[in-house]
């Protein structure tokens, strides 16, 4: 029996020994540390020192989990390692992985014991000191800090794990208790309500009572409570009465303008439109309702019954007819009343007499006062007098006058170009069917000659463009010279100095692409090549347009649209540019003009060689308005998945500052253009090119000084975008009838009188000021940018062209090279090319000829048709601009009517007379109104024969079935008829609805009729309020609060009048009985608040109680959380970057949640997804009580012992790596390193801080794997079968035995 336990006992007890030695990772079993007792087989290890795995640091590393020599297996017997010893192996490792958390737990005691030396390097052991250990842990790759973290965020989720279900269940408890005391604590707040008021209510009914104690006095105010009271009453019926009159009044006026709104909004033209369109349509009323039914009334002798149908029909139709034609005049008048309307600024509607007696009705209502309605009186004289003040009315004459004379201007301009037009005689079209055809002819003349016509064409052209060059040099050097006085600079014909460039460098482009055409060869390589060099033409053509494109579409799309969106007040727009105000301000606090002459000043001293520093950070204040006023105008969305949307100011805005861009980029790949051109020294001796960069004022070769030129004119793009919107705002007002005067409200005093040509000089009045800013930044870009550069690209293309005609510039140039200030003439370059050419026979003279007839036409062509084109364009802009300015004066005209009666006509085609639209609407109105009268009328009588017609039908369908069909097609003919008639009443109504609408609109605006019976019904109203006023002043006394409660307490309705010795009697009498009622609901009251305080307390102990056991279980885990948000402090104060948000220090700032702890660390607790969640339900509703208390508690405080550093709200990934043991918080932290000579205190407190042994960490988290089964695979959890089979197979590997010690010899 003996020999049978004793083995099985050797086995089980060496299982134990080597799963508890893998596990802690136990080295140095050589046989004198393990011991066994020969009478039982036990085995017993001694000598725990090499622990920890502190084997694989020896000088011969240990690999083997657990000594397994051949010496040990065979003493297991015939079934070795496969017996006894595996099955204990497998129930021991299955006992200590189910008591995993208590063995870690045990082993957290050695992280925090400082008397232990954990460090890898002194602890090799007596194996070491005995056979040479003491090697560093190779496989240590994390930092202490980072071991350290992770061992206390596991043993936080070990503690988690431990207290999950009764953190739940206490949570639960909390629950069911927060509604009942929610419940509660509302009842006890109205008991205490209803408390409160019988209180107060006692109160009164005491003072009632004491004021009945002296009643029986003859002084006492009782006794002429009677007349007082009457005198009450009778003025309070006068006030509801005028307070219920002002009532319906401002009722009426809210509804007037809501139709007004309506009317206004159908005003559209899109709207216009539709309704004309329908309106305009073929009418087809279908069959007539009687159609149906011939048949059955003709066999049934009713045949009288078809004829009256068929009249009554056909009156319907033509009446039908009648109103649409009506209704297509009515229309008429609305589009032409609506293209001037529509202009109608903000102003208004603010100042129509319906807005303003509304606003003064609803301040008369809110404070009836005899100074209020004479201060009604006031406001109407000023704003709705018979003659305004003076200086009003000299302000609007002046303005319409200003603007009938600008009107003048552009018709006189518009009539000189037409007859201009006529002189030319020729439209665009033809101009380019005669381009065309020269063009023609010039292909096949270079088609017939070949290379000579080409050498030939090429110099007659190059010789025009060396003519054009000198007069390109001439008109630039005049604009050079004109210095600020370019943006007036005109020529002989009143164009503009931009026109005449841009006219210019067109016909230099087109004759450099018919140059292109004939095809010169380079001479030599070295030289830029023509059409390289032609490409610069081109570009510098494109600024120009682009220039002349910014100021177009100003006139055409920015300025109509910026005035529209200013004088309807568009808020968008006001926005936009209060915002840029305040961005500027906000960058910097000098203006922008000095910061404009600051960068000048830089520049000057860096084309100097000067180098300064008092302007250069002024460069870095330009960069920085820059780049905030890209992101302003930048379109503003919620998501990147959200089409970017715009408002209205903003797109103004947009477009505005695009077509500065469009400048900027054309202008910015023709310098790149010219940069990157290889010039040849020699050329720049070529007189054109010299006095073309004579001519240029800043150079680009330098990139520095190119941004710096590209800032100030991005100063000056916001100077004339901030100026424009000035003016336009001035503009407006104007428009709007607003003077200065109005500004001041200088009503009173003497007016100045007002001098026409000063208004017109210094206000402004027209788009031409308007073009003002624009028109200066051109002519500073043209000026300081732009000059010269044009012409050395036109001087190096004809450079490259004539050096393709044979000449050697280079050489031409050296030989005539005498000095510094030496220069070759190009137009001796192009006289010897030519000669040079006639001289070696490349072609003759006849054909020179026929190339120079053929040249010349194409460009007599050219510039007559850029003439007539140029002045279409000018027609067209000015009719835009006299149609705009006519409805300017319209506009202006009808706002102020009253003022200009005598007003002049204006010389062109403009809108009808407000009064003219008006009188026809009403003309209208009243056919229309006739017309459905009429429609009406017929109608009635087509529907009493259709029901005639139906109910012999019904009657007849009775004795013959066969006639149903019959019945129901008459009654779907007639519901179809009915409707299209229907819809046809719609659309009347709608467009009456328009003009009525209108009409009244127009009718209260001006000074008429209808607005004075108006203002006299509203008159005599203010006159009711004033005598009401009046009527209350003349009494000496009133009826007290008190003496109006005692009065309706007891009532009037006695027999006995008030004052009266019975009625004090009676007033005694329930006084008494009402105070007996108070007390005895007092009573009742109090009561049932003592019961609610009952019920209260109680819930309030088993809360604290509760709360008890919370705290309890959160103390298991406080400490953890304080020693995991310490290790965050202390990481930032080494300089870490640790975010607060979802941070331990977040979490214990903001801790208020039973489910916050178990989800803040459920991924350290749990393997599956549901195991941490909680036993009630997610949908549970919360009270409204914790609602209450977690939004008072659940705000984003931050503890106190937080540094300011550590107040960053960044999000950051928190979950864990799948390589290390999963942890609450993936964040840098600091590691503090255990040491057993000196004690670390808490900075603040003085306390001993217990430290972490960052060496232990790792040993915590290797021995956590072990227990766990990823020791092998983190991401994998092996079974108790594979984990013992693993560790088996590494015990007996004959490699890692053979790389053992002598010591671990199976002989030793």
């Amino acid at each position: 029996m003996q020999y049978f336990s004793s083995p099985k006992s050797y086995a089980r007890s060496t299982a134990v020994m080597s799963m508890v030695g893998y596990i802690i990772g136990l080295g140095d079993r050589h046989l004198d540390n393990v011991l066994i007792d020969m009478t039982t087989g036990e085995v017993v290890h001694i000598d725990y020192n090499v622990c920890f795995e502190k084997g694989k640091s020896l000088r011969v590393p240990e690999k083997v989990p657990f000594r397994m020599t051949q010496n040990i297996e065979t003493a297991f017997g015939v079934t070795g390692v496969e017996g006894v010893f595996r099955l204990s192996c497998e129930q021991v490792l299955h006992i200590m992985r189910r008591g995993r958390e208590t063995l870690l737990t045990l082993l957290e005691a050695f992280v925090y014991d400082p008397l232990v030396d954990w460090t890898a390097g002194g602890e090799a052991g007596f194996a070491g000191a005995v056979y040479g250990g003491g090697g560093q842990q190779a496989e240590n790759k994390q930092s202490k800090r980072e071991m350290e973290r992770d061992i206390t965020r596991s043993l936080f989720s070990s503690r988690v794990a431990e207290i999950k279900v009764n953190w739940f269940k206490n949570r639960d408890e909390m629950l069911a208790i927060l509604p009942k005391l929610d419940g509660s604590l509302g009842e006890y707040l109205n008991l205490q309500e209803q408390l409160t008021d019988v209180e107060k209510l006692q109160g009164k009914l005491l003072e009632e009572s004491d004021y009945l104690e002296g009643a029986e006095g003859v002084d006492h105010p009782s006794h002429t409570l009677q007349h007082r009271y009457s005198e009450h009453t009778q003025l309070q019926s006068q006030q509801r009465a005028i307070q219920e009159a002002i009532q319906v009044k401002l009722n009426e006026f809210e509804q007037w303008i809501s139709h007004y709104q309506a009317a206004f909004s159908n005003l559209e033209a899109t709207q216009l439109a539709s309704l004309l369109q329908e309106i305009s349509t073929q009418m087809d009323l279908g069959p007539p309702s009687y159609v149906p039914a011939t048949t059955f009334l003709q066999n049934a002798g009713q045949a009288h019954l078809i004829s009256q149908c068929e009249q009554l029909e056909g009156e319907v139709g033509s009446l039908l007819q009648q109103r649409r034609s009506v209704l297509r005049g009515c229309l008429e008048q609305l589009h032409n009343y609506a293209t001037v309307a529509l202009q109608y600024p903000k102003t208004v509607f603010q100042k129509h007499r319906v807005e303003q007696w509304k606003t003064w009705m609803e301040e008369l209502i809110v404070n009836m006062t005899i100074e209020h309605c004479q201060d009604v009186y006031r406001k109407y004289e000023i704003q709705y007098a018979p003659q305004p003040p003076p200086a009003v009315c000299q302000f609007i004459t002046s303005t319409e006058m200003t603007l009938q004379r600008y009107a003048a201007d552009i018709n006189s301009r518009l009539i000189r170009q037409v007859e201009r037009l006529k002189q030319e005689a020729v439209t665009v079209p033809v101009c380019e069917e005669q381009l065309k055809e020269i063009e023609r002819c010039i292909k096949v003349f270079l088609h017939e000659n070949g290379e000579e016509g080409s050498l030939s064409l090429a110099s007659v052209i190059i010789s025009a463009l060396c003519t054009l060059t000198r007069r390109n040099l001439m008109m630039e050097g005049a604009a050079s010279s004109a210095g600020e006085q370019l943006v007036d600079l005109t020529s002989r014909d009143g164009a503009w100095f931009l026109e005449e460039l841009c006219s210019m460098s067109g016909n230099v482009t087109c004759l450099v692409q018919l140059l292109k055409q004939c095809h010169l060869v380079p001479q030599d390589l070295d030289i830029p090549n023509p059409a390289e060099a032609s490409e610069a033409i081109h570009l510098a053509n494109g600024v120009y347009i682009s220039l002349q494109e910014l100021n177009s579409n100003f006139r055409q799309i920015i300025f109509p649209e910026a005035l529209r969106c200013l004088m309807k007040g568009e808020y968008t727009l006001e926005s936009m540019l209060n915002e840029l105000d305040s961005l500027i301000e906000q960058i910097t606090d000098v203006p922008l003009q000095t910061l404009v002459e600051s960068l000048q000043a830089y520049l000057r001293n860096a084309a100097m060689g000067l180098e300064e520093d008092a302007h250069s950070h002024y460069i870095d204040i330009a960069r920085l308005l820059h780049a905030q006023y890209g992101e302003l105008i930048q379109p503003r969305n919620g998501s990147v998945d959200e089409t970017p949307k715009m408002s209205a100011g903003q797109m103004l805005l947009v477009a505005f500052d695009g077509m500065f861009a469009q400048v900027e980029t054309a202008f910015g790949l023709l310098v790149e253009k010219l940069n990157k051109m290889e010039i040849p020294v020699a050329w720049r001796k070529i007189d054109i090119i010299r006095e073309a960069r004579s001519t240029q004022v800043n150079f680009f070769d330098d990139d520095n000084n190119r941004q710096v030129l590209e800032e100030i004119f991005f100063l000056k793009r916001l100077q004339t975008i901030k100026e424009f919107f000035r003016l336009c705002g001035t503009f407006s007002k104007t428009l709007s009838g607003i003077s200065s005067a109005e500004e001041q409200n200088t009503v009173n005093g003497p007016v100045p009188m007002v001098n026409v040509k000063t208004l017109y000089r210094n206000c402004c009045f027209n788009e031409d000021q308007m073009a003002k800013p624009i028109k200066a930044f051109t002519a500073d870009f043209v000026r300081q940018l732009l000059i010269g550069l044009p012409n050395q690209a036109l001087g190096l293309t004809l450079c490259s062209f004539i050096s393709a005609l044979g000449v050697d510039i280079i050489a031409q140039v050296e030989a005539k090279d005498f000095g510094a200030e030496s220069k070759v003439s190009v137009d001796d370059l192009c006289k010897k090319a030519v000669e040079h050419n006639i001289h070696i026979g490349k072609y003759s003279q006849l054909v020179m000829n026929r190339a120079t007839v053929l040249a010349s036409s194409y460009d007599t062509a050219w510039k007559k048709h850029d003439l007539v084109r140029r002045l279409e364009t000018s027609i067209s802009s000015c009719k835009t601009s006299l149609q705009r300015v006519q409805l300017h004066i319209a506009m202006f005209q009808w706002q102020h009517e009253d003022l200009l009666i005598n007003r002049p006509q204006a010389m062109t085609v403009t809108p009808p007379p407000r009064s003219a639209i008006l009188a026809s609407m009403k003309k209208k109105l009243h056919t229309l109104g006739q017309i459905e009268a009429s429609i009406a009328a017929v109608q009635e009588k087509l529907a009493a024969l259709e029901a005639s017609i139906e109910q012999r039908l019904k009657w007849a369908g009775g004795a013959n079935p066969a006639l149903a069909p019959v019945l129901q097609d008459f009654d779907a003919t007639i519901a179809e008829r009915r409707n299209l008639v229907l819809k046809e009443s719609q659309r009347a109504n709608q467009v009456t609805f328009l003009c009525s609408n209108i009409i009244h609109f127009e009718s209260l605006r001006t000074r008429t009729a209808e607005a004075l019976n108006l203002d006299a019904a509203l008159f005599e109203l203010v006159k009711r309020c004033q005598q009401m006023c009046s009527f209350a002043s003349q009494f000496n006394s009133s009826v007290s609060e008190l003496e109006l409660h005692l009065i309706h307490r007891v009532g009037t309705n006695l027999d006995h009048p008030i004052g009266s010795s019975e009625w004090l009697i009676s007033a005694h009498k329930q006084l008494s009985q009402d105070t007996s009622t108070q007390r005895t609901v007092q009573t009742e009251k109090e009561q049932q608040i003592e019961t609610v305080c009952e019920t209260i307390q109680n819930l309030v102990d088993n809360i604290k109680s509760v709360l008890t056991g919370h705290n309890r279980q959160l103390g298991d885990v406080k400490h953890l959380l304080k020693a995991m948000a310490k290790d965050e402090e202390a990481a930032l104060a080494d300089g870490e970057d640790v975010p607060y948000e979802n941070s331990v220090r977040q979490f214990l700032g903001e801790y208020n949640v039973y489910n916050n702890l178990v989800n803040f660390a459920s991924p350290l607790i749990t393997d599956t997804p549901n195991e941490c969640s909680s036993p009630t339900s997610a949908a549970t509703c919360q009270p409204t009580f914790a609602a209450a208390v977690r939004s008072n508690t659940g705000q984003k405080t931050q503890p106190e012992v937080m540094s300011q550093n550590t107040r960053k709200l960044i999000q950051k990934n928190l979950a864990p790596s799948a390589d290390t043991p999963p942890g609450a918080i993936t964040g840098a932290g600091k590691s503090v390193v255990s040491s057993p000579k000196k004690a670390i205190r808490d900075p603040k407190t003085g306390k001993a801080v217990q430290e972490r042994n960052s060496y232990a960490v790792s040993v915590w988290k290797r021995v956590k794997a072990k227990l766990e089964g990823r020791d092998l695979d983190p991401n994998r959890r092996m079974s108790v079968a594979e984990q013992v089979d693993y560790v088996i197979k590494e015990a007996t590997n004959l490699d890692n035995l053979a790389q053992l010690y002598e010591g671990w010899t199976a002989w030793v």
